[in-house]
């Protein structure tokens, strides 16, 4: 007699191993035990492959490809613990007692982005950090700190601006309106100020493969619309308020279980892509990681209806390219020291230069009015 366990156990078999391979990856959530916390260190590579990289496919089970990405420089991101940083840090952000919503779980340095400069080239806007407080419910960044001068300054948010909310799922979605004011009196009567509205959809799920590897991955769109402006009074006549032109960004990043950082980060700008990153093994020829010089791009007058004039200061040969709002290469030449260029009889709207070096490339934005 033929058993009918016998009988159907092949197709049994092919029916389950086909179940199992179809939810081999699977739609998963993103919880705060997903985040970096004080003390952790992420390795990071930086993709100069702006053209190349499609951050408009998303919906429910993509599968992502980025395995094509090749590192052009790598990094070490660092999460400090909240109670290795300075008193004057601590007091404002490692005080529960008197400040409990701004009790930080890590402060990281700010990457990817710069604060203004003050006009009157007096002073200087360096070392910004961020302060994060990491809860069951949400990530909020609280703060930040910025040296005036080799001076600290802690600077509190007036309204806490929300990055993530949790369990973070897809289709989830939220806005975050935040709010700080950096007041550098009495060292100099000056003052930054930013409006930032933060709008995230989880628009993604499905499989990412990068050169770090394949995961089960969230994809969270990031809209970042930001309204700056600086009081400076360098003469003592009372001085003026400056909108400046900051450019809006778009944040894409890819988020899997427990590797503390986005496994792909893309940042566009006026949709082109000026940042693609993503979490890395070593790469032999980064080995050492020794810590590079960042080229450091001035530009000035921003606006500006004439002449641009483009300097770096630490004088490394590079290329330059400009482009326009539409991604078009407007200009391409090589550069050391500084270059002036005339501009009256370009177009109005935003550009974006690149300055392209032997290790990195910086990038930086202006506009032509």
């Amino acid at each position: 007699m033929t058993s009918n366990t016998s009988k159907y156990a092949p197709k049994f078999i092919l029916g389950l191993g086909l179940l199992l391979s179809q939810n081999a990856f699977s739609q998963i959530t993103i919880g705060s035990n997903d985040m970096p916390n004080g003390g952790d260190t992420c390795l990071v590579s930086s993709s100069n492959q702006f053209s190349t990289v499609d951050f408009t496919a998303t919906g429910a089970n993509q599968t992502w490809d980025f395995s094509y990405l090749e590192a052009s420089s790598q990094r070490i991101d660092t999460f400090y613990n909240v109670n290795t940083s300075s008193a004057l840090y601590q007091l404002s952000f490692n005080n529960w007692l008197t400040a409990p919503d701004y009790n930080s779980d890590y402060y990281n340095k700010l990457i990817n982005g710069t604060l203004p400069p003050i006009p009157g080239g007096v002073i200087t806007l360096e070392k910004p950090v961020f302060f994060s407080k990491n809860s069951s419910s949400k990530l909020e960044v609280v703060g930040i700190g910025v040296e005036v001068n080799s001076i600290e300054i802690p600077v509190k948010s007036d309204t806490i601006d929300v990055v993530y909310e949790f369990p973070m799922n897809f289709n989830d979605s939220w806005y975050s309106r935040s709010y700080f004011n950096i007041d550098i009196n009495p060292i100099y009567d000056a003052q930054f100020k930013r409006q930032q509205q933060r709008d995230v959809s989880v628009d993604g799920w499905g499989e990412i493969t990068t050169p770090f590897g394949t995961f089960d991955a969230l994809r969270v769109k990031t809209t970042l619309t930001y309204q700056d402006s600086v009081f400076a009074d360098p003469l003592g006549f009372g001085g003026s308020w400056f909108a400046l032109p900051t450019p809006d960004a778009v944040e894409y990043n890819w988020w899997t279980a427990n590797n503390k950082v986005p496994v792909l980060k893309i940042i566009t700008q006026a949709g082109i892509a000026t940042t693609v990153e993503y979490r890395d093994h070593e790469v032999s020829s980064f080995a050492s990681l020794t810590p590079k010089t960042d080229v450091t791009i001035n530009i000035f007058p921003n606006p500006t209806a004439t002449e641009l004039t483009i300097e770096i200061p630490n004088a490394e040969q590079s290329n330059l390219e400009i482009l326009d709002s539409n991604g078009k290469l407007v200009l391409s030449s090589s550069i050391s020291n500084s270059k002036t260029l005339n501009v009256s009889d370009w177009s109005k709207g935003l550009y974006f230069i690149r300055v392209i070096g032997k290790n990195n490339t910086t990038q930086e934005t202006f506009i032509v009015q």
